[in-house]
């Protein structure tokens, strides 16, 4: 583990101001877990959710800040993907192909330990074959949920979800520390192979509809952004799955906006994609018309460890 934690610290964040609290990112030191963040005991598999002690603020006047304060959940090890799966994202379909997805996936081999992004207060740990957590029982098979001792940025509190594991390592009620291992990739569930889908929520840790785009929390790798926005028509209105590309000399990526009103963008933000981990750089966002020309394009900069908001506003969908 001691290496482990050597590696993530060379994956140098910024100490970023959230909610007027300042956060380590990459700091190996521990938090204490505040008495608003007490699960009930171990031998209870269906701990209660803690509750956020402090009222949500007015969203109105929040300005969006960094808040990448979350570990990668894999260990950052050249043999193995601790980077976001491109092919099925936050808010995607696989253009209808699938369920709306609201978690991201870490595609690795069966066996690959499962780790804490955070610090926290273990509130299940178990199968979700008799309780609700998904759109159905057993959908996220064995799956472990983390109350952290961190707020959204409209204040609500937030978890942390893993599932389809093979095991599990830690029980409900249990107090886990930054990358305590908690079990390791398997495909329970309804899983398409061995994979670690992971998830944000916020307020209710057994709504599947309260999540919010892990990408935006987790912490970048070194030297390196991302690039969130919106695509609206003239009118204000989202445009679902509108396909937008981000090119630089050595980068070239397409991501499509969330696809579907079941997608919760953060309420702050209030992006509909996200392109993560881009090296710091000039980068060109096109989006093309149903006719395929050219209906939006604009250069951007990418800094390190920044978050750069693109709005995009089309006239010709």
């Amino acid at each position: 583990m001691q290496s482990f934690r050597r590696m993530q610290v060379l994956y140098l964040g910024l100490v970023i101001v959230l909610l007027g609290v300042a956060v380590q990112s990459q700091d190996t030191s521990q938090t204490n877990i505040a008495s608003g963040l007490q699960a009930s005991p171990a031998t209870d598999a269906n701990a209660d959710a803690p509750s956020a002690t402090l009222a949500a603020p007015d969203i109105d006047t929040i300005e969006p800040v960094e808040h990448n304060v979350l570990h990668r959940p894999i260990e950052l090890s050249g043999d193995l993907t601790h980077w976001v799966d491109r092919s099925y994202p936050y808010g995607s379909t696989q253009h209808g192909a699938r369920a709306v997805h609201l978690g991201v996936e870490f595609v690795n081999p069966r066996h690959t330990p499962v780790y804490a992004a955070k610090s926290g207060v273990v509130v299940f740990a178990g199968a979700d074959d008799e309780i609700l957590i998904g759109p159905q029982l057993d959908y996220y098979g064995l799956v472990v949920i983390v109350a952290h001792q961190i707020e959204s940025l409209a204040g609500r509190q937030v978890f942390t979800l893993y599932g389809h594991l093979e095991d599990i390592s830690v029980a409900a009620g249990q107090s886990v520390e930054d990358l305590t291992r908690l079990g390791h990739i398997g495909s329970s569930g309804v899983a398409l192979g061995p994979h670690l889908h992971f998830e944000l929520r916020v307020e209710d840790p057994y709504d599947f509809r309260m999540t919010r785009n892990p990408e935006l929390w987790l912490q970048h790798y070194l030297d390196r952004g991302m690039i969130i926005g919106r695509v609206r028509d003239q009118a204000g209105a989202p445009i679902y799955g509108k396909r937008v590309s981000v090119r630089s000399d050595t980068i070239s990526r397409d991501v499509y906006s969330y696809e579907g009103e079941l997608v919760n963008p953060d309420p702050v933000w209030d992006e509909d994609f996200a392109v993560g981990d881009l090296p710091a750089d000039d980068y060109q966002v096109i989006v093309l018309s149903d006719a395929g020309k050219i209906a939006f394009v604009d250069v951007v900069a990418v800094e390190a460890y920044r978050t750069t908001f693109v709005d995009i506003v089309l006239a010709d969908a």
